[in-house]
């Protein structure tokens, strides 16, 4: 699901159908959505695609990922009738459908925060913005609240950005972080396996307590941690393999990831499998 992007949206029904009857629980967790108020001015709106952030200030609010379908227009509601907010700054952690498509429902506001790299994608697929292009970082305060927006890295995508809540020490991820899941890599939007540990490295940096990633509840340090370790434990069991001249298919076979964490797979979109095999093609490919 973390995957898809709106060009394919005459394949959705097919596929949602399909992911609803090999994991029930997980669909209805991904459309349902659930808030969580962290104080008057914080909201958590987990659910109904990518995971989405409400930072009040005065009589304006500042939205993290705008969700897709449906979902978007119930958050807008959220914000605007209970809240009695006006949605005036948007940030895109990247440009897949489940966090990004419900920008059609605030295409009068801005400006919206992008990626230069998240921008293309989006443009490409006909949407339109006032955008502001963050490719480095920059900083916004937004009444007493200090948020500071970057690029740390490619990841899940070559556009992922994240955002830091300074007095709250709350960072935000995106899909650089699935709370238990395997991690994401897409390749086609230019997601890198050998990059990714890099990116989480420069995230755990930051004097952060908690983050509210992509999808699921809000984790710890420790969830980045387990995940940046766990890439570079595999990086070095495939850098093994491939010294003993296996091929990509006994690497999948023959590595261990003893004392790794066992990490949910995302339906159509990761596994320890289909990480293995792009860890295993990118050093290959790094060789040549």
């Amino acid at each position: 699901m973390f995957l898809w992007r709106a060009s394919l949206r005459n394949r959705l029904t097919i596929a949602m159908c399909a992911f609803s009857i090999v994991s029930g629980c997980a669909m209805q967790q991904f459309l349902r959505v659930d808030e969580r108020r962290v104080d008057e001015r914080l909201r958590f709106f987990l659910g109904g695609g990518g995971n989405s952030l409400v930072l009040s200030h005065g009589a304006e609010a500042f939205l993290i990922d705008t969700k897709f379908a449906g979902a978007s227009q119930s958050l807008r509601h959220r914000v605007e009738e209970e809240l009695l907010r006006d949605v005036r700054r948007i940030l895109l952690t990247h440009s897949h459908f489940d966090h990004a498509d419900g920008l059609e429902r605030y295409h009068h506001l801005g400006p919206v925060l992008v990626h230069e790299n998240t921008k293309r994608r989006l443009e490409a697929r006909g949407v339109r913005a006032r955008w502001v292009e963050v490719n480095g970082a920059i900083e916004l305060q937004l009444g007493d609240e200090l948020v500071r927006i970057w690029f740390p890295g490619k990841g899940h995508t070559d556009g992922d950005l994240v955002a830091y809540l300074v007095k709250r020490k709350l960072l935000v991820t995106g899909d650089l972080v699935t709370a238990q899941n395997e991690p994401v890599i897409d390749v086609s939007s230019g997601g890198d396996v050998l990059a990714f540990r890099h990116t989480l490295d420069a995230l755990l940096q930051l004097d952060f307590v908690t983050a509210l990633p992509g999808h699921g509840e809000p984790v710890g340090r420790a969830t980045l941690v387990r995940l940046r370790d766990y890439l570079a434990q595999l990086e070095l069991e495939v850098r093994d393999g491939q010294s003993r001249g296996w091929t990509e298919d006994e690497v999948v076979a023959g590595i261990s990831m003893k004392g790794a964490p066992d990490l949910e797979p995302v339906p159509f979109g990761a596994n320890r499998e289909k990480t293995t095999r792009l860890m295993d093609r990118a050093l290959r490919a790094r060789k040549e």
